[in-house]
């Protein structure tokens, strides 16, 4: 019996105007945190254009692709509360703005899926809903005096008094009323060890976090 997944994203979705240049900063760190964790193999959960797994794949990787929808062309067609995979499948998992899409109470699920079929690493990003204020600075010689190519200032104030209504597609946001930061921060501490979380410039909307498997 084939399975019917409730699929909230058009393909059609994935192409065109979806890909600004915020989008591409998100691939930019998905990508670079991958490539820094040095994995013999990777899944990626949630797939959308495959921006990140063909550039991944250029670069020598060995990569599978999952999603629930067929029409994405993914190598595996499941769903994140029920991987088709053995135990330590992977070395590296990549899931990004993947979890906001199921409601919370089955957001545990997952990640003891992911923690499954992980070896060592999951990279996880969710949506992190916030008024922010940012600033670059760039001039001759910083990366000479200061160690990196530009200055960043940035502070944000999370929506903590706004709830969320699912309209089709997000059960939940980080930052939203109900959702703190510390309460994704325990769930994920529950199967893995947070290494790190990253916050890319120019789209902090998108809030990453590196985890290892307890």
């Amino acid at each position: 019996m084939t399975k019917k997944f409730n699929i909230q994203v058009p393909k059609e979705h994935y192409f065109g105007k979806y890909d600004d240049v915020t989008r591409f900063i998100s691939y930019f760190y998905q990508i670079d945190i991958v490539r820094k964790l040095k994995p013999n193999n990777v899944l990626e959960i949630g797939i959308g254009n495959k921006a990140t797994t063909n550039y991944l794949k250029q670069n020598g990787i060995k990569i599978d692709t999952c999603d629930f929808d067929k029409e994405l062309e993914p190598d595996y067609i499941a769903d994140i509360r029920d991987l088709p995979f053995e135990d330590k499948s992977y070395d590296t998992v990549l899931a990004c703005e993947i979890l906001e899409h199921i409601p919370w109470k089955e957001v545990d699920k997952a990640l003891s899926e992911l923690h499954r079929i992980s070896k060592k690493y999951v990279v996880i990003s969710t949506p992190y809903s916030s008024a922010g204020f940012e600033l670059l600075f760039k001039f001759p010689l910083i990366g000479r005096f200061l160690k990196r190519p530009f200055l960043n200032l940035f502070f944000s104030i999370p929506y903590f008094f706004m709830g969320i209504k699912f309209s089709g597609e997000h059960y939940w946001e980080m930052g939203r009323k109900n959702y703190p930061k510390r309460k994704i921060r325990s769930a994920f501490g529950k199967y893995f060890k947070i290494i790190k979380e990253v916050r890319p410039i120019l789209n902090h909307y998108h809030h990453f976090f590196i985890l290892e498997k307890k």
